[in-house]
């Protein structure tokens, strides 16, 4: 199971996915030969716009785009992304209040945290 936590604002949900269906999507996404940069910008974009929807909003396309957003992301970081940019595992994104950006953390940081705070 791959999980991809995502924040913005008052909104915030987790998302899971099996292996096998990210598989098969990340497989027929590459096969298309996107470029990965704007892949990646439209896939937060998407992420960003559904996240602001109500859920009685989202209609069946906007949750097949959401799916494959998802799974890009995820591949992104635990496959594609290089240095400190790598992720090993499960991913959350937090998006800035501002609108200026958003921050990757791997989803093992989010417990380090709360260790600490609780040894405080």
């Amino acid at each position: 199971m791959i999980t991809v936590y995502y924040k913005s604002g008052d909104a915030q949900w987790k998302y899971e996915l099996e292996e096998s269906e990210h598989e098969y999507i990340i497989k027929n996404v590459l096969e298309d030969n996107p470029d990965l940069t704007e892949m990646f910008d439209d896939s937060l974009e998407i992420l960003r716009d559904i996240s602001a929807m109500d859920e009685d909003e989202m209609d069946e396309e906007d949750e097949i785009d959401q799916t494959i957003a998802v799974a890009y992301i995820w591949h992104y970081f635990n496959h594609l992304a290089e240095g400190d940019d790598r992720i090993e595992g499960d991913i959350v994104l937090i998006e800035e209040d501002d609108g200026s950006g958003v921050t990757v953390l791997p989803a093992d940081a989010l417990g380090d945290e709360e260790d600490d705070e609780a040894a405080k």
